[in-house]
């Protein structure tokens, strides 16, 4: 014995609770209490009836067994009976006792058919006969014969609704669903337009979210259960790809019909129908975009977020367990349709350099990071740029991006920690030429004297620019020749400092402004963590980059006439900074966390609790205050964030 059944889709991490689908679940339940369990015969014919019907037959083969009673009320089994019956040969007891005979057969046959037509599975499931006007078109979908037939169909439809549901919102996949329904129940149809037999269940329906899943959904893995008895049992789990999964099963449905047609007691076309219908479904979605041009941000609209495309929150979530094919193939497909999307070139980029395709990788990035220059603030262009400085290859940037770039960053708000940086892409400027090339080098100069103090690389950089002072760029000689009297200037002085100088007392600078980034959390596993800033853009980074958490509590106003409530700021910081660099942390509010997300149907508070021992235990970063105090849900309060930040980080914040 063999049995195979999906148990779910692995990580499955949803954005909002799935109210239609725990509806539709809800109707299927209730119905079939209503239909099934409550009345004594479901089916208004109970098994002794029948029995006693087919036993008068079976004594008296010469009678004739109604036809209509044979195809509404018996099975397969019983409808082969009663055509094997009238192929013997049997004596007649005469023509007037056969016929009074037949006329009790028949009466009792329409008494029957007359019961199990007064049933409510009767009433309210699709009989092909009936035609179009009956309310089973709709009400089909939700009745079950049995409990095995609801548990089936539920089972398969909490595997595909959950995520189609999310990723399409409860309008769309609400609609999807009946409409599947229709599909299915008019494919059962066309086959034999005057069966009178009935059909009801929601496998039809189910069908078609499979064949949705196994597109829309095609690389997410399908937890399988097997159960094996051969001599010994074999019992456990193993994961397949969605779209293995939903054609394996397609597979299954096409050969049955195939081999048996649609008279095995199950209602195979239904099957094949809604599955077709849902892949084309979802295939229309994709070739039009619709859903990342119209649903993915009235989704995001509603949600007071960020719009983000679904195909790169798919691929990006390939990379957060490590399935590196995937999630570039993912990014790829993407880039078809959309060849600036800078996210997927910085995530494709990315992945390029830690795989050694360094020049494949910079491309990727210098486009992307082009693209960002000309729109993004400085502290996104650094919050996109800053995980790919170690990786980047800077030097290999062309002139003119890294003119681009460096102009980017050049301001007066910019991060301490990018300005090595955006003197590095100076530098790299510095190797084109003009006027252009001298500028870049003056001002790489420039930003080494000032802040590095370094003026034999600073000289490095004048040296370089000189013999580009042809031109328009003579222009700017004036410029290269004063620098250049400062440092010789510099210099001297500092030698002469440095032989006559006496010890002098070290004082202590006041610390540097802590960099604050308000973000969201969009995806989190045991290993890395995924942020979104308020401009969209999206960092991977692992659990281990989190040095601490911190946490504090700040009054809210209220509605009018109501004292303000508190809220919770969480911290994750990143770097503690230096003399020059204050600490970096990511600051993440109570919407940001997504606490309904990742802990579904837990309350707040003890979800948020859960998220904090969650990213301890992962992270084994500091806990602010302390851990005891975060462990008893005891967060220190503050009367604003700029307190919180000075008590944590000290100096006065910068946000981000």
């Amino acid at each position: 014995m063999m049995l195979f059944l999906p148990l779910g889709v692995d990580n499955t991490e949803l954005e909002r609770l799935p109210r239609v689908s725990i509806t539709i679940a809800a109707i299927c339940i209730v119905a079939f209490f209503i239909s099934w369990v409550v009345p004594s015969n479901p089916l208004g014919v109970g098994e002794n009836e029948l029995r006693s019907l087919l036993e008068q037959s079976l004594e008296h083969p010469d009678l004739e067994f109604p036809p209509a009673c044979a195809e509404r009320l018996l099975s397969d089994s019983g409808r082969r009976l009663v055509r094997n019956m009238h192929q013997r040969v049997a004596e007649s007891d005469g023509a007037e006792s056969v016929t009074n005979r037949q006329q009790g057969l028949n009466e009792r046959c329409e008494e029957l058919i007359a019961q199990h037509d007064s049933s409510l599975l009767s009433r309210f499931s699709l009989v092909p006969a009936r035609g179009l006007a009956q309310p089973g078109w709709l009400t089909y979908m939700f009745l079950h014969l049995g409990w095995m037939h609801l548990l089936g169909n539920l089972l398969f439809f909490y595997v595909t609704s959950l995520l189609l549901e999310d990723a399409w919102g409860r309008p769309l996949f609400a609609g999807f669903y009946v409409v599947g329904g229709l599909v299915a129940g008019v494919a059962h149809y066309a086959i034999d337009p005057a069966s009178e037999s009935v059909m009801v269940g929601a496998s039809g329906a189910v069908a078609a979210c499979m064949g949705a899943f196994c597109l829309r959904f095609a690389q997410r893995r399908v937890r399988i259960g097997y159960f094996v008895w051969l001599l010994k049992i074999f019992r456990g789990t193993f994961p397949v790809p969605g779209w293995v999964w939903g054609g394996l099963w397609f597979g299954n449905e096409v050969l049955n019909y195939y081999l048996l047609g649609n008279n095995t007691g199950v209602a195979v076309m239904a099957h094949i129908g809604g599955f077709v219908f849902g892949f084309a479904g979802a295939s229309l979605l994709r070739v039009t975009q619709l859903e990342e041009r119209v649903v993915a941000p009235a989704l995001a609209a509603k949600q007071g977020g960020w719009v983000a495309d679904p195909r790169l929150a798919e691929a990006q979530e390939a990379l957060d367990q490590g399935d590196r094919t995937a999630a570039r193939a993912g990014f790829q497909r993407l880039l078809k349709t959309q060849p600036d999307h800078t996210d997927a070139l910085l995530s494709l980029g990315r992945m390029d350099l830690e795989d050694g395709k360094t020049q494949a990788g910079t491309a990727r990035v210098e486009r992307a990071l082009h693209t960002l220059a000309g729109r993004a603030s400085t502290d996104a262009l650094w919050f996109a740029m800053e995980p790919l400085v170690s990786l980047l290859p800077i030097d290999a940037l062309r002139p003119a991006s890294a003119w681009k770039l460096a102009q980017a960053l050049d301001t007066e708000d910019a991060p301490p920690a990018s300005l090595e940086t955006t003197e590095a892409l100076y530098s790299v400027a510095g190797g084109g030429a003009g006027i252009i090339a001298v500028r870049a080098l003056i001002r790489a100069t420039e930003l080494r004297m000032a802040h590095y103090k370094d003026l034999e690389r600073a000289a490095g950089y004048l040296a370089r620019a000189k013999p580009l002072l042809t031109g328009e760029a003579a222009t700017a000689g004036d410029r290269v020749r004063e620098l250049d009297a400062e440092i010789t200037r510099v210099l001297e002085e500092n030698a002469w400092k440095k032989r006559d100088a006496a010890p002098t007392p070290t004082v202590n600078a006041p610390p540097a402004p802590p960099r604050i980034f308000p973000c969201r959390i969009v995806s989190m596993t045991d290993m890395a963590l995924t942020v979104e800033a308020a401009n969209g853009q999206r960092r991977t980074m692992a659990m281990a980059e989190v040095l601490a958490i911190a946490v504090g509590m700040l009054p809210v106003a209220g509605p009018p006439g109501t004292p303000p409530r508190q809220t919770v700021l969480t911290d994750l910081v990143l770097s503690w900074g230096s003399a020059n660099e204050g600490a970096r942390v990511l600051r993440v509010n109570v919407a940001g966390l997504a606490l309904n997300h990742f802990y579904p149907g837990v309350a707040p508070r003890e979800a948020y609790a859960r998220f904090l021992a969650d990213m301890l235990e992962r992270t084994n970063a500091n806990a602010l205050p302390d851990a005891s105090s975060l462990k008893q849900g005891q967060y220190p309060r503050f009367n604003s964030e700029a307190e919180l930040s000075q008590h944590y980080y000290g100096g006065s914040a910068a946000a981000a």
